[in-house]
């Protein structure tokens, strides 16, 4: 394509990702009074705990006195303690006790830094700029489908980590032509090799129409399926979320919803199916060259059906030559 609008590619643009919410885990992995929980988010490692409010809170995972591992000490009285000289932090990151100097005041330099986190659709989400970062940005609302907190739904959650390029996994969901493929035994067994791809796309969404449902993107880590008859009584969709936690490891975190069938072990049986479909592609995707999606998309052979990935592409590209504050680097930050 001669005229595509793509400056030359630059090494660092395979580290770079959208500055967004990211799913990070389940709020059902840290309770209040329970231990702690260290997750990792675009090469950095966080820990997580709960206030004397009960209220969910993110911190870089080390200590700024001797970088020990603050996921290794406990929460009490709504502080994070420290397993090695027993420092307290606050949710905000502020080291509120030094037990060997406690009528000393504090230094600056004892203070961490905390990240924005939230609790919604029974996940834990991060936005990975810390308040520091974002002392003269606003912060961006979690805009979710809302589906995803209809009370009327049962919701059967899943989750895989890949050892792949965000790119390319979102490009799984999107691709349509190989699921009478790869998935022949479950999803796509009776779907057709042969088909005609319907889809539109705005400047973020893109949606596909695929028989009788519709899959729905939204750049850059949320998809949806979703039913075409909203009449039926019967109803079921299928969300997945996409979290990049290294340059080359990706998590998704999906759920599969139903307002139907609401006996407490049917969940199971969703929650089984769906993480084997998922598992179906992994060795595929985990096995594309180059990692992420080519700098270009000369560099790769397309045809009709790739409409929809043509249009993720474009997006990627435009997102990498595009506003600068809403990109983040996989570089870990330093304390």
């Amino acid at each position: 394509m001669e005229n595509e609008p793509y400056r030359k590619s630059r090494k660092e643009d395979h580290e770079i990702f959208p500055c967004t919410w990211y799913a990070i885990g389940w709020t059902k992995e840290i309770r209040a009074g329970q231990k702690l929980l260290k997750k990792r988010l675009l090469g950095r490692d966080l820990v997580l705990f709960r206030d004397d409010q009960g209220k969910l809170c993110a911190l870089h995972a080390y200590c700024p006195h001797r970088g020990a591992d603050l996921s290794l000490g406990s929460c009490k009285d709504g502080l994070l303690q420290c397993a090695y000289h027993a420092w307290s932090f606050n949710n905000e990151g502020q080291c509120v006790d030094i037990p060997v100097h406690p009528d000393r005041e504090i230094p600056n330099f004892a203070h961490t830094r905390s990240y924005p986190v939230l609790e919604k659709a029974n996940l834990i989400w991060v936005y990975p700029k810390t308040y520091q970062e974002l002392a003269k940005d606003p912060l961006p609302p979690l805009e979710l489908y809302p589906v995803l907190e209809n009370p009327d739904y049962m919701m059967a959650p899943y989750d895989a980590v890949w050892k792949a390029h965000l790119t390319r996994v979102v490009e799984s969901v999107l691709d349509v032509a190989h699921l009478p493929i790869v998935h022949n035994k479950t999803i796509g067994k009776t779907s057709r090799k042969e088909i005609n791809i319907e889809f539109e796309a705005t400047e973020d969404t893109i949606r596909i129409h695929n028989g009788s449902a519709f899959l729905d993107y939204q750049f850059p880590n949320h998809w949806l399926l979703s039913p075409v008859d909203q009449t039926k009584r019967s109803q079921f969709i299928n969300y997945v979320t996409f979290t990049p936690i290294d340059k080359e490891v990706t998590a998704t975190f999906g759920v599969a919803g139903r307002n139907f069938a609401k006996l407490p072990g049917v969940s199971l049986i969703f929650s089984k199916y769906s993480s084997k479909v998922l598992k179906e592609d992994q060795f595929i995707v985990e096995s594309q060259h180059p990692r992420p999606i080519p700098d270009a998309l000369r560099m790769e052979a397309h045809v009709l059906a790739d409409g929809p990935q043509v249009r993720f592409r474009n997006r990627w590209y435009s997102f990498l030559t595009g506003d600068p504050n809403s990109q983040i680097s996989i570089s870990p930050i330093q304390i």
